[in-house]
């Protein structure tokens, strides 16, 4: 570990009880400690082990215990217990530039602020210049900072950026002078969060291109122009980035733009051991320098003998080998979803009812749905006790009678409790088709504990699926700490599926705990977690993080039909 990791650690315990308004004198002790490790003259690991933490000025005997625990576990049980002590979003707030404890503390005890999202909005509704020593001047200054760090921040979720880049995609590809147009970079390989937009370009006219994107109305400023490239800031900050080429390195710009660059190293060497050379510009003969190919991506790969390999996979995992073997998977596609096991309705959090959700998954084509409202636990969401619950019930089986036309699974989301024991009654859940089980707080109990915590209810014998397994939300909130591996591989002993939930903040189980399950031979639900009609149509999000976690139709619970996922159910319960 790192001597900035380390002092990073210290950093944040001085900020929280900073913000917390606790002892002054202990705040300047911590950040003495940290700034001491800061400048150690070797790696405090180093030092730690010969004993000579003893002589850095600062450094006391209680620090040295917490840095020999942090050296040993990655962490330290203060500053878990201070993490748990605050709202986890307050610490991201504490990295906005001119944002300190003080004033963090402010907005939380005065206006309740808990995140960088409301701290944007308190400020646009002005309720920041209210607040003692700020005003008008200090609010506009707060919200420029806020921007600054969004950008600076350099990642944005796919599910904000996609939208925007296919939206210019669109506007360009209508341009006379363009003749093929597509994204390129970590957004065309779907990865959860992206820096910035790239788009690729076939013409013969790169003036009138540029002219044409740099006039688009979402477009804030041009921060470069050349003869062939341009890079501008979207209106929210967002940076996209424009190349144009001919159409005959178009394929070739696409592969090499588009990623990664471990695996565009693994195609390079392996077009060197066939006396080739592949770059942007396209495919060429070491020997005679005679360009062989380019205009496509098939060019490309089938250079090097191998098939076309999709973008989500080009991540040198093993992609490589798979084509050259013949074993790429056949990914997972929206068209292969047969139905849906995580919405809500208006019974608790959802913003439609049962009614309204059934009719929207009709008409989408559905065969099934499940009805998962949360239990009584989430009380923000007038979460579903067990008669309220038997109510719902109820009120499934006479509407799926009255429609005929799609199966209606009886369901529910049940938290978890710190403890592990679930949130309504086993005999309640027993008569239930489908049973999600999900975390929805404690997220700071100890990697040990929360460990337990899943495993407890992945061994309760009631659950058919754990929800949302990491507990992350993009941007906002880092997966709580928990052996998922451990939780993983018990859940496919026992039978259960494992929810890739596809709710845009979500993205959860990620790519790498996909392939695992995939590996394990877990089924694997991909769920919109829709709480309104409009999102059981967004599965696209759910369905990349599968695919760049090499699911195939066969891994995904809800692509098989509905007798099949009715026998895995029956299967399971008597099991």
């Amino acid at each position: 570990m790192e001597n900035n990791e380390v002092a990073a650690i210290f950093h944040e315990m001085a900020a929280i009880l900073e913000i917390k308004g606790e002892n002054p004198f202990r705040v300047r002790a911590f950040k003495r400690v940290a700034q001491a490790i800061e400048t150690l003259p070797e790696r405090a690991s180093t030092m730690a082990a010969a004993g000579t933490l003893a002589r850095v000025p600062g450094i006391g005997k209680g620090s040295q215990d917490r840095i020999t625990e942090i050296l040993t576990s990655g962490d330290c049980a203060d500053h878990v217990e201070l993490r748990a002590s605050i709202p986890a979003g307050l610490l991201e707030l504490a990295r906005v530039e001119g944002l300190g404890p003080r004033t963090i503390a402010l907005v939380y005890n005065e206006l309740g602020v808990t995140s960088l999202d409301e701290l944007e909005a308190a400020a646009r509704g002005g309720q920041i210049a209210t607040l003692p020593r700020m005003g008008e001047k200090s609010q506009a200054k707060l919200l420029t900072a806020v921007e600054a760090y969004r950008r600076q921040a350099g990642r944005v979720r796919i599910g904000d950026a996609l939208p925007q880049g296919l939206a210019l995609l669109e506007a360009l590809g209508q341009h006379a002078a363009v003749q093929r147009i597509d994204l390129a970079g970590s957004s065309r390989r779907r990865r959860d969060t992206i820096g910035d937009l790239d788009l690729l370009v076939a013409s013969d006219d790169a003036a009138a291109v540029m002219d044409c994107f740099v006039s688009r109305p979402a477009v804030a400023d041009v921060m470069l122009r050349g003869e062939t490239r341009c890079s501008v800031h979207l209106r929210g900050g967002l940076q996209a980035d424009l190349r144009v080429v001919p159409a005959a390195s178009f394929g070739a710009a696409l592969h090499y733009f588009t990623g990664s660059k471990m695996h565009n190293i693994a195609i390079r060497d392996r077009a060197k051991r066939k006396g080739l050379r592949i770059n942007e510009y396209g495919v060429f003969d070491e020997a005679s320098g005679q360009q062989l190919g380019g205009a496509t991506e098939e060019q490309i790969f089938a250079a090097v003998g191998l098939p076309f390999i999709p973008p989500e996979l080009r991540e040198n995992q093993g992609e490589i080998e798979a084509a050259a073997a013949g074993e790429l998977p056949r990914l997972v596609s929206e068209q292969d979803l047969r139905g849906e096991l995580h919405l809500h309705t208006d019974a608790t959090d959802g913003k439609a009812t049962l009614r309204e959700m059934v009719a929207a998954a009709v008409a989408l084509g559905h065969e099934y749905i499940a009805v998962t409202d949360h239990s009584r636990a989430l009380t923000v969401t007038q979460g579903l006790d067990e008669r309220r619950l038997r109510e719902q019930v109820a009120m499934i089986r006479a509407l799926e009678d009255e429609l005929g036309s799609i199966r209606i699974l009886a369901g529910i989301e049940v938290d978890i409790h710190a403890d592990g024991t679930l949130d309504l009654d086993h005999d309640a859940l027993r008569e239930l088709d489908w049973v999600i089980a999900s975390v929805h707080s404690h997220f700071n109990l100890p990697a040990q504990e929360q460990t337990r915590r899943l495993l407890a209810a992945v061994e309760s014998g009631v659950v058919d699926c754990l929800g949302h397994p990491s507990g992350r939300i993009l941007g906002h909130r880092e997966g709580y700490p928990v052996d998922l591996d451990r939780v993983i591989r018990r859940a496919g002993e026992l039978g259960l599926a494992l929810e890739l939930n596809g709710y845009p903040d979500r993205l959860d189980l990620d790519a790498q705990h996909c392939r695992q399950a995939r590996d394990q031979g877990i089924p694997v639900a991909i769920n919109t977690d829709a709480h309104a009609t409009r999102q059981l149509a967004q599965r696209q999000y759910g369905v990349y993080t599968a695919r760049r976690g090499w699911l195939e139709p066969r891994d995904v619970l809800n692509a098989r039909p509905l007798a099949e996922l009715q026998a895995w159910l029956a299967q399971r319960r008597h099991s």
